[in-house]
């Protein structure tokens, strides 16, 4: 897509809002920047490699800040099971995807999101292991297909844990594994090209001032305060990509 003023400055506007999110939470930046991007001219197969430029680095920085919050033992299951979901991802990445798909995602984030809203107060547990391995599987592919993981940041918000160090941390860990392999698998398979590289150049920008206030905001806020912020950014976000993909079927 061309680089205009105009779109610049919506794709800081974008980044800067999605970014400012995860500076709050450590995830949900791509709930926010894929659906607003996609009604641009961009395409699904240029979104979310550009954001993933974004969230490789941050996603190390994250997991490292808080690497004595979580155990890296414990995240191996859900990373095996996340990139045995991610390759059939990447392919229908690469080839093309159904409107029908994006609408069934939107639902079962919004599903999610009032699951998370309705539900009372849980201990830290460590969950069922089968469903962790399925949700981690569905996770994978949808995280190559569309750069989102969050089947696998809504069971483990289920499950509870133990503070947000812990919560952004050990997720955080884990979204690094997978954008490694995705970073390289979309090397390989051609996705960065010149445009590409210089629209991340331009979000870069946009994400250093998002996480930069979301970062400090958050120091100032309660746990409680900022589960119900991102819940409800979960649902707005699974709400709109049900819309867009409805309406455009895009």
């Amino acid at each position: 897509m061309e680089l205009t003023v105009g779109f610049a400055v919506y794709l800081f506007i974008v980044q800067f809002c999605s970014y400012f999110v995860k500076g709050l939470a450590g995830f949900g930046d791509p709930l926010i920047s894929s659906p607003l991007l996609s009604l641009t001219k961009m395409q699904n197969n240029e979104i979310t490699p550009m954001n993933l430029l974004m969230n490789w680095p941050l996603n190390l920085y994250i997991s490292f800040k808080n690497r004595k919050a979580f155990s890296i033992k414990s995240t191996i299951p859900m990373i095996v099971c996340i990139l045995i979901g991610m390759f059939p991802g990447l392919l229908c990445l690469k080839y093309g995807s159904s409107w029908v798909l994006k609408a069934a995602l939107g639902l079962l984030i919004l599903g999610c999101g009032v699951e998370m809203l309705t539900r009372k107060e849980s201990k830290a547990g460590s969950g069922n292991p089968v469903v962790m391995a399925l949700v981690s599987v569905a996770s994978g592919f949808t995280a190559g297909l569309f750069g989102i993981n969050l089947f696998f940041v809504a069971y483990i918000e289920r499950t509870g844990y133990v503070n947000r160090n812990q919560f952004r941390g050990q997720m955080c860990f884990i979204f690094f594994i997978e954008n490694t392999v995705r970073l390289i698998s979309y090397i390989i398979g051609g996705f960065y090209t010149a445009n590409i590289l210089k629209l991340g150049v331009v979000s870069a920008v946009g994400v250093a001032a998002g996480m930069f206030l979301g970062s400090r905001v958050d120091s100032k806020l309660s746990e409680a305060t900022i589960r119900r912020v991102i819940i409800i950014v979960f649902m707005c976000a699974g709400l709109s990509t049900f819309i867009k993909a409805l309406l455009f079927k895009i």
